[in-house]
């Protein structure tokens, strides 16, 4: 740990007074203790595109619902359901999608009364989509398809350069549009490795908290079930909805990683024993393999507008752990966001701190194992980590942001080095 002008016991409540703690000495110390060396200084750290489509309901299909596709839905296993909007036949809509951006063909789905599909295929960054010249039509599909889910990989140690194995909490995120006012906001916690209480939430930055109704728990689910007010040492507030400095919205998820996995956790001494939760092989007495909890929050919206515009990558899902002050964690766009508490952020070698990886089933780092960033006391080979295929390799991406931007697929991990699903 990184020695500042102040004495910081991690994960308690206690911490310096604000006025000793030394700011240019940190910054100083901070870019010294970086293990990391040679990433791509202009990199951004993301791995999707967005765009806004314009979808034409073409007279003759019958369509009442239009959905976007990451893969054909006829034909492939792992379709998934990017976005999807409530149309009337003939009907020009507007629809803000996000997709990896290693993908230059999406599908789109014009959805009949009797649920038949008629399908088109089409490039994302052309704008506009019709199903005037489709490659299927009004055809039965048997399958179910679900929302597109994006898993969003945490490193706690933020201040302070990290391990980089980003599964200090992993959480997998979808949003299912439930009607013109409404969007589902699945959570599921996939992994707990962490060694102190972390809380979570998601703030929307494109909507003001006077734009939502109100916000609730399929089924009232909670990640919170059960815990007792002094455990809740991060967040006590026990609201779904929280109002950001900025007024923004924030949906209050999970008050300690550890407790929202749901796992029974034996107290010593009134302090929890923190398991490693997802980020190893096999259980036991300090890991656990577990059924990833979820927990689906419902957004009902004063407009229609809203629900349009929300992709997942114009949401910010955050953590927030103790350092001298509360300390929130935000993926590589948002890292400068002080979301519900003052901190002080520093960008380190432009290292960031929480990946955005568009892909549901992505198998994260085990315990302690890096990413693939080149290190400073290693060897000037890039390939190593758990994504280190050469040609597809997180190392490679990380000096150079415009390339691999496929390395985070299965096919691609060592597998002994990852989780997999």
């Amino acid at each position: 740990m990184i020695m500042l002008s102040c004495s910081v016991i991690i994960g308690t409540g206690v911490s310096c007074k604000k006025e000793m703690f030394d700011k240019a000495i940190y910054d100083t110390l901070i870019k010294i203790q970086s293990p990391v060396d040679s990433v791509d200084p202009m990199h951004v750290w993301e791995l999707t595109s967005s765009q806004d489509l314009v979808i034409t309901a073409n007279a003759g299909v019958g369509t009442r619902k239009v959905q976007i596709f990451n893969d054909n839905p006829m034909f492939s296993e792992v379709a998934r359901v990017i976005a999807q909007v409530d149309v009337a036949e003939g009907e020009k809509v507007g629809l803000n999608i996000s997709y990896p951006s290693r993908l230059s063909t999406l599908y789109a789905a014009a959805i009949d009364t009797a649920g038949t599909y008629t399908l088109t295929q089409f490039n994302p960054e052309n704008k506009e989509v019709d199903f005037s010249d489709p490659i299927v039509k009004r055809q039965t599909i048997t399958n179910t398809f679900g929302p597109q889910y994006y898993a969003f990989c945490f490193e706690q140690e933020f201040p302070e350069p990290g391990d980089y194995d980003y599964n200090d909490v992993v959480m997998h995120i979808a949003l299912e549009r439930h009607n013109a006012k409404e969007m589902y906001v699945h959570v599921r916690l996939a992994a707990v490795g962490a060694d102190q209480a972390l809380a979570g939430c998601i703030r929307l930055p494109e909507i003001s908290y006077d734009e939502i109704d109100s916000v609730y728990t399929i089924d009232g689910q909670s990640f919170n079930k059960g815990i007792s007010d002094q455990y809740m040492m991060i967040l006590q507030d026990r609201d779904l909805l929280l109002k950001g400095r900025q007024g923004e919205p924030i949906l209050n998820l999970f008050a300690d990683a550890h407790w929202a996995t749901g796992d029974v956790l034996n107290a010593d001494f009134g302090m929890f024993k923190r398991k490693l939760y997802n980020v190893t092989k096999t259980s036991g007495t300090d890991a656990q393999l577990m059924v990833p909890k979820e927990v689906t929050f419902g957004v009902r919206f004063k407009n229609d507008t809203c629900a349009s515009e929300m992709t997942l990558t114009n949401i910010d899902p955050f953590i927030i752990r103790q350092y001298a002050t509360k300390t929130e964690i935000h993926t590589f766009p948002y890292r400068h966001v002080k979301a519900l508490f003052e901190y002080h952020y520093i960008d380190v070698g432009n290292l960031p701190w929480a990946l955005l990886i568009p892909y549901s089933s992505f198998c994260h780092p085990l315990h302690g194992v890096n990413m693939g960033f080149r290190m400073k006391d290693s060897s000037s080979s890039i390939l190593f980590g758990a994504y280190s295929q050469q040609g597809h390799s997180f190392g490679e991406w990380s000096m150079n942001r415009n390339k691999c931007l496929d390395w985070y697929m299965p096919q691609y991990a060592t597998k002994t080095q990852v989780f997999i699903w």
